[in-house]
């Protein structure tokens, strides 16, 4: 009583209409999707006769129809071998589509399990962090995330492609990961990983030319083809800040403790990973685990001594990038040059203020992975450099009354989400963040020669950024508040809600209250025909101002509340109390 028939639309819908059966027959005739709109349909008869013990009720009946999206290759990618077709990762354990597809079918009720698990946990931690608005937000938001990535590599090397969606056909771009990274590291860091992880491979097989991060792995998905001229969008200062403060953030991620001060509640659960003989990459996924009677689930990720070895084989096959990266930024930073930040539609702009901190910050996290490599010459350098820069920052970027962060050192008058904040805190570069974290811990104490017990990160003896310069733009952006949310700066009343909300969660209680209800507003109030964007007017009909974007994995950045609340050991929100105080 189940039937299929493929075919154009108009002709299966109106002869369904008319008979109610489907033929089971297929269209091999292949054309656009706009030719004679083909279609697939699926129909079943449902026999819901009255039960025998009420007339009242009618017996049940059900059938599950799935979909799947099978994409072979996934992309085409320069490799450290040359260019190679990707296969998806799930052939590793299902050499054909047929295999893949009954698998899927029938795993239904275990897949289902662990969606509503995730659901019910982020349900009630968005809650907990903002409101019922939250919750349907973050809910979409990660659907949203998800969509454009595909996993792809091996078991011994996975690997996970993302596309920027709707603003064009770039790939793996780097500060469109940015944004998305808080979704990953709330839901489950060794994506993270896995996304980062072609980004690092391509630089290091020397095929892009400059001393900066490269922007994207290239423009017309999914042919992740490089850029062996070195003309991508020009955006150093931003590329070089994005993975630094994301390379720590991954590094942070396995150095934790007990599994309440991991940065994910999924992370830490499973079995301490094992590597395996000859196994190259430390995020390989090993022996995949059997709990709760579902096969294939991923052993825990990092953790006490063992996260910090993952964390140092990383970065030592790398470490000349990072450094190089961090060594542009020394350079550069402070007083960026006429180039364009994340934000390219709002144009080029010299002495961007909010793209010189997210620089100084990245060097900041460079001396930070420094110590984990036990390089200390090197992290006590980039650590007095940084030390250095953000007070001359706090001279040229802050206004003369003292009361907001301008656009530019030069434009007076001007005023800018300062989003770069966040990464300060996220990455636990205040005392009173680090000193209760996991990093403290007995549990997170290495082995060396000797027997003797050494920390694995030694805390920050000081504010990097001064206090009052939370206080001061938390203060500003209820100032300049509008009806839809906060603007991205005094250039325009558009905004984008990935950095509203990294903003809003280093803000006082009342401005992060406000700018979650006033974006909730916008979404209850205005209508669209399509998916979430995350560039919208905040006045008027809180339109698209032109790009349109829409259905990006950005969104990502909607989760900056509830991954701030479980970093640096689940402190980082303790030590912005000081927002709150009258």
């Amino acid at each position: 009583d189940v039937r299929h028939e493929s075919g154009t639309s108009g002709v299966l819908r109106n002869r369904f209409s008319r008979t109610g059966t489907l033929q089971n027959e297929n269209d091999e005739r292949f054309r656009s999707i706009m030719q004679d709109e083909p279609v697939f349909a699926f129909s079943k008869s449902f026999n819901l006769a009255p039960s025998t013990s009420s007339h009242k009720n009618t017996s049940s009946d059900s059938v599950l129809f799935t979909i799947a999206h099978i994409q072979d290759p996934v992309t085409q990618y320069a490799s450290a071998r040359g260019l190679t077709f990707m296969r998806p990762l799930w052939k590793t354990w299902f050499p054909t589509d047929d295999n893949l597809t009954s698998f899927y079918y029938m795993d239904f009720n275990n897949a289902q399990k662990l969606a509503q698990n995730y659901s019910d946990q982020l349900a009630v931690d968005a809650y907990q962090s903002g409101s019922d608005s939250y919750v349907d937000i973050v809910a979409l938001s990660a659907r949203q995330t998800m969509g454009a990535t595909s996993f792809s590599g091996t078991q011994e090397n996975p690997l996970l492609f993302l596309k920027e969606i709707s603003s064009n056909g770039n790939s793996q771009t780097v500060d469109v990961i940015f944004p998305a990274f808080p979704f990953f590291l709330y839901t489950q860091p060794r994506w993270l990983a896995y996304l980062l992880e072609p980004l690092i491979e391509h630089m290091l097989s020397g095929q892009y030319p400059n001393d900066y991060s490269m922007h994207d792995l290239g423009t017309h998905f999914p042919n992740l083809t490089g850029h062996a001229d070195g003309k991508d969008e020009y955006m150093p200062v931003e590329e070089c800040g994005d993975m630094l403060i994301m390379g720590l953030a991954l590094v942070n991620s396995l150095t934790y403790g007990s599994g309440p001060e991991a940065q994910s509640v999924w992370s830490a659960l499973g079995s301490d990973h094992i590597p395996q003989p000859n196994e190259e990459s430390p995020f390989a996924l090993g022996t995949l685990e059997n709990r709760d009677h579902i096969v294939g689930l991923d052993d825990r990720w990092g953790g006490s001594a063992q996260g910090l070895k993952q964390a140092r084989k990383w970065l030592d096959k790398s470490y000349g990038l990072w450094k190089q990266w961090t060594s542009y930024l020394v350079e550069y930073s402070l007083e960026p040059h006429n180039q364009l930040s994340t934000d390219d539609f709002a144009g080029w702009l010299a002495l961007q203020t909010n793209l010189a901190l997210k620089g100084i910050v990245g060097i900041r996290a460079m001396s930070e992975l420094a110590t984990v490599m036990d390089k200390k010459d090197d992290a006590k350098h980039f650590r007095n450099i940084s030390d250095t820069y953000i007070k001359r920052w706090e001279e040229l970027g802050i206004s003369r009354d003292g009361t907001h962060a301008k656009l530019a050192y030069d434009w007076y008058g001007s005023w800018t989400t300062l989003y770069s904040l966040y990464a300060d805190a996220l990455l636990c570069f205040h005392p009173s963040t680090t000193n209760g974290s996991s990093a403290q811990s007995s549990d997170d104490y290495a082995q060396v020669s000797g027997g003797k017990q050494e920390p694995i990160l030694e805390p920050p003896t000081h504010d990097f950024i001064p206090n009052h310069i939370y206080k001061m733009q938390s203060d500003w952006y209820a100032a300049v508040m509008q009806k839809y949310g906060l603007p991205l700066d005094s250039r325009h009343l558009y905004t984008k809600s990935d950095w509203e909300f990294q903003a809003a969660a280093v803000s006082s209680r009342k401005t992060r209250t406000e700018i979650l209800y006033r974006v909730s507003k916008w979404l209850n109030e205005t209508s669209t025909d399509r998916p979430f964007t995350d560039l919208y007017d905040t006045e008027g009909e809180g339109g698209f101002p032109g790009p349109n974007f829409f259905a990006r994995p950005v969104i990502g950045s909607h989760f900056a509340f509830l991954t701030l609340e479980r970093a640096c050991g689940g402190t980082a929100m303790q030590g912005l109390s000081f927002l709150d105080e009258e």
